[in-house]
């Protein structure tokens, strides 16, 4: 792997270029990003990378001043400058001082930066190939795994202070602080946003939210060190510890992390449009206090179910009961009260749901089970409610009908047939369906697969044709005037609207 060093003070920028390629596919892995050229240059210096791509227009040092020194110091490593249209004047000058190319930033796509990677990967092979792994790299993975160690145990298990200072001492964090606290961040609309995502997405996604914490925690020294973690990355969950070396008291300690929770909430709304809950410790003085608090919180995860977004400490968490003190036959309006008011472990809410809508079809309950927070699940319990009971309204042969429909609606299903199936008369099945449903048989089926087809694609980046087909509509035109009548949208139009992409292939 040839190692890739990315400069720019934009950090949407950093991020899209991390992840618009699959940059180990093709021989490369991003070994750092800086967001000015004196962060680049020391990055360069440690790492020695095969690639450096720096914006012009930068802070501290710009992409001029960090290509001279590079130049200066005889730092290898072939260079790419991202500019604007008003900074030629500066890439002519970038130019003069040997860089391999430019690229404007209107035209940053993955596939000019692969003619860029195909272009010079041969002669970065033959300048690498027999380069031995140098001390600093092997260093630098050892911390990495020693860190990421650490924080396995930190989470798991019960540790004596001996064994956390041993362990945080080799993975480069404090052994002594002055006050440190946890962070614990929930993701809200995690779910939504996961179905959304293939392994690669989610890996990309995860090594963003990382590297978003660490830019931010970086700006915040000497004031502070900081140390984000994966907790339940596929849940959404995540960590950050916060060492707070010249702090005076526990009051200050809270001040400053009070402002750091708002600022870290309004980067995970601003970067990746998402809510998001966090639990904070209190102020604690050795690493075993820590580790206790870390627990204390993690065992109080569950209640963020009951939480709006925002921040939160241990003692404000609801207390959640294991079982509940009222029946699940409770007129609906006094069951969801009673929801409201009396916090439920996600065992005692499903057992209650369970025994509520026993030997009733599963399919309006799934919503149920994916919620998130209280007003998702309330949302979810009055609509399934509201099923059951206009099912229980329906007559008996409308309801053996629509049994059918669900079972078989992507079938070429006529209305002759499943009268006969229920035996009725086509003619006052028609009448009898559409007086208990409130449209007739066709306008149903057809709004059934408009359903199914929305679902998959919320979920799915399959091509559209092969969804509706998937689906019950043989006819694509047909289709997507019927999907656009309905929906008010073209199902393209749809889909980039519920944030799933990219653009759909020209059908």
């Amino acid at each position: 792997m040839y190692k890739v060093i990315i400069a720019d003070d934009d950090f949407l920028v950093r991020t899209y270029l991390k992840q618009m390629i699959d940059w180990e596919a093709h021989g490369f892995t991003i070994a750092g990003d800086a967001k000015n050229g004196k962060e680049a240059l020391w990055l360069i210096e440690q790492e020695r990378p095969a690639l450096v791509i720096t914006d012009i227009c930068m802070p501290v040092l710009d992409g001029i001043g960090l290509i001279h020194e590079m130049r200066d110091r005889g730092l290898p490593g072939h260079i790419l400058v991202l500019s604007g249209h008003d900074d030629f004047s500066y890439v002519h000058e970038a130019m003069k001082l040997g860089i391999d190319d430019y690229l404007l930033k209107d035209d940053l796509t993955p596939e000019n930066i692969l003619s860029f990677l195909q272009e010079h990967l041969q002669s970065v092979a033959e300048e690498q190939e027999n380069l031995p792994v140098s001390p600093e790299e092997l260093a630098r993975l050892g911390k990495e795994k020693l860190r990421e160690d650490f924080f396995t145990s930190f989470q798991k298990s019960d540790m004596a202070e001996e064994e956390l200072l041993h362990m945080a001492k080799r993975a480069g964090l404090p052994e002594t602080f002055r006050f440190a606290a946890a962070c614990r961040i929930s993701l809200r609309g995690w779910q939504l946003r996961r179905q959304q995502f293939s392994p690669d997405d989610l890996a990309s996604f995860q090594q963003a939210f990382i590297e978003m914490c660490q830019t931010f925690l970086g700006h915040q020294q000497p004031e502070l060190l900081g140390q984000s973690f994966p907790v339940r990355p596929d849940d959404g969950a995540w960590g950050i510890l916060l060492f707070f070396p010249h702090a005076v008291s526990r009051a200050s300690v809270l001040q400053q992390f009070q402002a750091l929770g708002q600022k870290i909430q309004v980067l995970i709304r601003r970067y990746f449009d998402l809510q998001s809950v966090l639990i904070l410790t209190a102020p604690q003085v050795s690493w075993l206090a820590l580790h206790k608090a870390w627990q204390a919180v993690a065992a109080q995860a569950e209640s963020v179910f009951y939480l709006p977004h925002g921040m939160f400490h241990l003692e404000d968490l609801p207390v959640l009961q294991s079982s509940a003190p009222f029946a699940a036959d409770l007129p609906a309006e006094e069951l969801c009260h009673s929801l409201e008011q009396i916090p439920l472990t996600k065992q005692a809410r499903r057992a209650l749901v369970h025994e509520r809508f026993a030997g009733q079809d599963g399919a309006e309950l799934a919503a149920l089970d994916e919620a998130e927070a209280l007003p998702s699940f309330l949302a979810a319990l009055h609509k399934a409610l509201d099923a059951a009971r206009s099912a229980s309204r329906l007559h008996p042969s409308v309801r053996q009908a629509m049994a059918i429909l669900e079972a078989h609606y992507r079938e070429n299903l006529t209305q002759a047939e499943v009268a006969a199936s229920v035996h009725l008369n086509p003619a006052y099945f028609s009448t009898l369906f559409k007086k208990n449903v409130g449209q007739g048989f066709r306008e149903y089926l057809a709004a059934r697969r408009i359903d199914a087809v929305k679902r998959c694609l919320r979920s799915s980046t399959g091509r559209i044709k092969d969804i509706a087909a998937a689906e019950g509509f043989d006819d694509y035109p047909y289709f997507c005037r019927l999907f656009k009548n309905l929906v008010g949208q073209t199902p393209q139009e749809y889909r980039l609207s519920q944030g799933q992409g990219p653009v759909q292939k020209k059908e």
